[in-house]
């Protein structure tokens, strides 16, 4: 691995990454260089190939049996990160743990309605899919919506 400085007169820092996206160096270099900034981009895979996509693409997270998901309008991808690490990255642009299992892009709820259990119903902008908001996470998603 080669690491070059260049000092610049501009003012923002621009950090560019040659190489192979899907080497195991890269996908590292990437997930360290999320953690310090506001980089808004997550590794996502699919079969063979690991695709960089913009965070605020994504509808929501979901784990299950000891894996995470993150659903976008088109497709269904797995994620190194555990929910926990994605609550705390994203919460910056917009996702908000709603249940045990979910974290979801605030971006993309069209309305939420009471269920008899005290639990929340949350519609989803386009498919009109729905997501459960727990009464354990309610206060705290409300809380995100007021600012």
């Amino acid at each position: 691995m080669k690491i070059r400085l260049e000092q610049s007169s501009e003012q923002e820092l621009e950090i560019i990454v040659k190489g192979d996206i899907n080497d195991n160096n890269t996908i590292e270099i990437l997930s360290l260089l999320n953690n310090f900034s506001d980089f808004g981009k997550i590794i996502l895979r699919n079969e063979n190939e690991n695709l960089i996509y913009d965070a605020n693409k994504i509808i929501y997270f979901e784990s299950s049996s000891g894996k995470t998901y993150a659903y976008t309008e088109a497709n269904k991808y797995e994620v190194k990160e555990k929910l926990y690490e994605i609550v705390e990255r994203f919460k910056s642009k917009g996702f908000i743990q709603i249940n045990k299992s979910t974290v979801v892009n605030i971006n993309y709820i069209k309305s939420i309605s009471a269920e008899f259990s005290g639990n929340y119903c949350a519609r989803l902008k386009g498919n009109g899919n729905t997501l459960t908001i727990s009464r354990k996470y309610f206060n705290s998603f409300k809380k995100f919506i007021r600012g």
